[in-house]
């Protein structure tokens, strides 16, 4: 990486402004070498949060030098180890619930999982912007950790369940908040290719992850988990460290004082207001996180959707008096939900702040994305490993050609981005041949599962998801200003979560319900209902049973009942990205604030800026 794509925001003289009240500069006075035409006001002005300003300042301490790039060192380490993570318990993740004999369990992990750690997104934005970038990382460890530890430690399904649960907030605020680190401290020109190589980790750990699960064995899945509760924590302990280190020396040379605490800013205003209780200051920030609201949003959308994961084993189906209860009550918390945002909610969730085009349509395109993307793939490789003859090997390798491709063909994205300096019409040519790669993948279901026809619809699948993926990130990040990047990028993801849950419901109510039904009628004649039960419920017994092509027949007419509906979806995202707007991609942090440029100061001038102060307070000693 060039040093250009990395540079920290501009700064303005601290010694004009750092007398200013505490968050009230406006954004346009980061920059000091914008022309005078660039001054105007052309970019609004508001107090920034003390997580974005105190990122803001904490950059400003990195030179040009050993530090700077030790930093990006370390943090692509985690990218790595965060990397090799996600793609080793992709793998085991059927295994762990086959092992005990409730394969069909992963559609309800993938309505909860999705959900919470979507609806937790803007939870921990919050936590980022109020407190700090490190502060928020140190918090998702946490549950990373514990959701690693207890997945190894588990001795029935519901805690493996509850530990994965734990296990993807962990994971997915892990990879937020990396993510919006990057965001932070890029411009919106470089920004795809950054986000395309701390991705790179994905492709060389597809193949290491397939031998890893292969040595480990698909049996030993618990090991597969609880080696990360030990890993990753030591990969992150370095960034938190620098980062930690950088936020004292920013306090040192006084760029904190824009990004303090909020009785640090009451003192330098002259407020003689006391410090609140902690109960009460715990309280105004759950207020400013939403946190009720939340809550609401993610129980409501998780008693409306497990219905579909769980009606299979209920007695009556969906006539069952829990499921009624589980959807009634569902339904009102989330009108509840929806009157709370609109009516009581002092911080909603729904900030008009980042309320744009842009914005809407790339909620638009990646909702649909993961609802379809959920719907055909939620159960995709228990498909491929019962009517393939892979090795384990092999298996492992095609599960993760689609992070391959999204990995590769995003960097590529990114690079056409930095020199078109436009997104629009690339994210349009990706829709389109996802639609291809999805209709190569309904063709194959059909009956034509041929290794040439597999590997095609997945690389071309991926290649148009990578592309879509890059520019709906770009059109989000560039249409808000840095103070509600955090934010936008939460609520994204959040959107896409909620399809991704939908998806994952459609999918295993389709997959508990006519899987059975297609067993009986294919191997019914061959097996009773006990055996059937044994073959839905555990894909390694399935592989083995017999007749083999019997078996192939009804996951494959299962497979096609899944690819034609995701298909027909694919199309409604290709109609949004004909309306987004296409901004101009420039080295402006984003389309918004055109003054907020990025700048790396030399070590040189930092050492000189922090001599000045100690000359200062020399001075100001002996007067």
């Amino acid at each position: 990486m060039s040093t250009s794509t990395q540079q920290p925001f501009d700064d303005q003289s601290f010694e004009d402004k750092k007398d200013a009240p505490i968050g009230s500069l406006p954004v346009n006075e980061l920059n000091n070498n914008a022309s005078p035409a660039e001054s105007t006001n052309d970019t609004p002005s508001f107090e920034q949060q003390q997580g974005v300003t105190r990122i803001e300042a904490l950059y400003r301490v990195f030179g040009k030098g050993w530090k700077y790039w030790a930093l990006w060192i370390a943090i692509m380490i985690v990218f790595y180890a965060y990397t090799l993570s996600s793609s080793t318990s992709y793998i085991y993740q059927p295994f762990a619930t086959s092992g005990f004999q409730q394969h069909a369990v992963i559609g309800t992990i993938g309505v909860v999982t999705n959900l919470i750690s979507g609806t937790a997104k803007p939870f921990i934005a919050k936590i980022a912007d109020l407190t700090s970038r490190p502060a928020a990382i140190s918090f998702a460890l946490i549950f990373y950790t514990m959701g690693a530890i207890i997945i190894a430690a588990s001795s029935t399904v519901s805690a493996v369940c509850v530990g994965m649960v734990i296990f993807a907030s962990g994971a997915t605020g892990l990879d937020f908040l990396f993510g919006l680190l990057i965001a932070d401290i890029t411009s919106i020109q470089w920004r795809g290719f950054v986000n395309g190589v701390a991705s790179l980790p994905f492709i060389i750990n597809a193949f290491v992850s397939a031998d890893i699960s292969s040595a480990i064995s698909l049996a030993n899945w618990r090991w597969g988990y609880g080696m990360f509760a030990i890993i990753l924590p030591a990969c992150i302990a370095p960034v938190l460290v620098m980062l930690f280190w950088a936020d004292y020396r920013a306090q040192r040379l006084g760029h904190l004082s824009f990004a303090s605490s909020d009785i640090a800013q009451r003192r330098q205003q002259g407020s003689d207001e006391p410090q609140k209780p902690f109960f009460r200051a715990a309280l105004e920030y759950l207020d400013k996180m939403d946190a009720f609201g939340l809550l609401l949003l993610t129980f409501g959308w998780c008693l409306m959707l497990l219905p579909f994961t769980l009606s299979a084993g209920a007695k009556g189906g969906y006539d069952n008096p829990s499921m009624i209860a589980m959807f009634v009550c569902g339904g009102c918390i989330f009108i509840f939900f929806c009157v709370w945002e609109w009516k009581f909610a002092n911080y909603p969730l729904q900030s008009k702040h980042v309320l744009n085009r842009s914005f809407l349509c790339s909620v638009v395109i990646d909702f649909m994305y993961y609802l379809s993307g959920y719907i055909s793939d939620t159960y995709f490789t228990s498909w491929i490993y019962v009517v393939t003859d892979w090795s384990t090997k092999n298996y492992g390798y095609y599960v993760n050609i689609l992070t391959v491709g999204l990995c590769f063909f995003g960097l590529c994205a990114g690079l056409v981005q930095r020199y078109t300096h436009r997104y629009k019409y690339l994210q349009v040519s990706g829709l389109c041949l996802r639609i291809l790669g999805v209709g190569l993948t309904y063709h194959a279901a059909k009956g034509h599962t041929t290794d040439a026809v597999l590997v095609s619809a997945r690389v071309i699948t991926s290649l148009g998801g990578a592309i879509s993926v890059i520019g709906s990130q770009t059109a989000t990040q560039a249409s808000v200003p840095h103070q509600y990047l955090a934010t936008a990028a939460a609520l994204l993801a959040m959107y896409t979560a909620i399809g991704g849950s939908i998806g994952s419901a459609i999918a295993s109510a389709m997959w508990t319900h006519r899987l059975p039904e297609y067993l009986e009628k294919y191997v019914g004649d061959v097996y009773n209902a006990t055996e059937i039960e044994a073959i839905y419920g555990d894909i390694t017994v399935a592989r083995a049973a017999e007749p083999r092509d019997m078996i192939k027949k009804a996951y494959n007419e299962m497979a096609e009942d899944m690819f034609l509906p995701a298909l027909i979806l694919c199309f409604v995202p290709l109609i949004a990205g004909f309306l987004t707007s296409n901004f101009y991609l420039d080295d402006s942090h984003n389309a918004i604030e055109t003054n907020k440029k990025i700048h790396l100061r030399t070590e040189a001038e930092i050492k000189a800026e922090e001599e000045a102060l100690k000359n200062a307070k020399d001075r100001e000693a002996s007067m």
